[in-house]
């Protein structure tokens, strides 16, 4: 298996890859990298912004998708529900072209 590295802070939660907190349900959008200088690199930029913050980097394994395996310690209550599933790129482009529409009809 692929070793990969993440950010988790004091509150047991982990860097997402918008600089936000996430607590491990959606596996997708945590920041990982295959290399341990990196991680230290996020980390360091993380606190430099945060200096409260106390984070570790965590090794963990990556899983068949190669997103991290990863536990939740630390729910977030207010936190969307977990998939590991993006929507389809017909499903997307539906959206789009219905919101499209109804804002070119908004505007007329």
């Amino acid at each position: 298996m692929k070793r990969l590295f993440v950010i988790r802070n004091q509150n047991q939660h982990y860097l997402g890859r918008h600089h936000d907190w996430l607590d491990g349900s959606h596996r997708p959008a945590l920041f990982r990298t295959p290399y341990r200088d990196v991680a230290v690199n996020e980390l360091f930029e993380v606190n430099v912004k945060d200096f409260a913050l106390r984070g570790e980097i965590i090794a963990c394994e990556a899983d068949d998708k190669g997103y991290p395996a990863v536990e939740v310690l630390n729910p977030i209550p207010d936190a969307p529900p977990a998939t590991d599933d993006f929507p389809a790129a017909e499903e997307a482009s539906a959206t789009a072209a219905t919101t499209a529409a109804a804002n070119a009809d908004a505007c007329t």
